[in-house]
């Protein structure tokens, strides 16, 4: 793996501008469907199968992390808090970043790295899963 930080090239797509627009509008999605009083959307997996999905208690996750209620989030979806913290870190890089016009971290991954991390990835979401079905979500 290589790491670096370094100017974006012409025409090469500027990440840190994508996350903050997918970040924001995302959050003013989720603010007008609470605006409007809509119920949180039901899991058709949980639905059909009576077992939770790998991302059940995401919701319920952010919505404790709203009110301040960290342990409970942690809780609810483990993966989901994690993955909410690196986004709100990576949101806060790339709004720096763009406002100060600086190099922006850029890093190459070799293809047994790759293999790794999937291998990684997939292994957190079945222990992630394993334990929304032992807490019953």
């Amino acid at each position: 793996m290589t790491a670096n930080f370094r100017h974006l090239e012409t025409g090469e797509t500027d990440a840190e501008l994508l996350v903050i627009a997918a970040s924001a509008g995302s959050l003013i999605y989720a603010g007008a469907w609470l605006a409007t009083g809509l119920p949180a959307p039901r899991c058709a997996f949980h639905a059909i199968t009576g077992c939770p999905c790998p991302t059940c208690g995401a919701t319920r996750c952010v919505m404790a992390l709203l009110h301040g209620h960290v342990a409970q989030a942690i809780g609810w979806n483990p993966l989901a808090f994690i993955g909410l913290v690196l986004l709100a870190v990576l949101n806060i890089y790339s709004g720096i970043a763009l406002a100060a016009r600086l190099p922006r971290f850029r890093f190459s991954i070799g293809v047994s790295e790759g293999r790794i991390l999937r291998v990684a990835f997939v292994i957190l979401v079945t222990a992630n899963w394993a334990y929304e079905i032992h807490r019953g979500v």
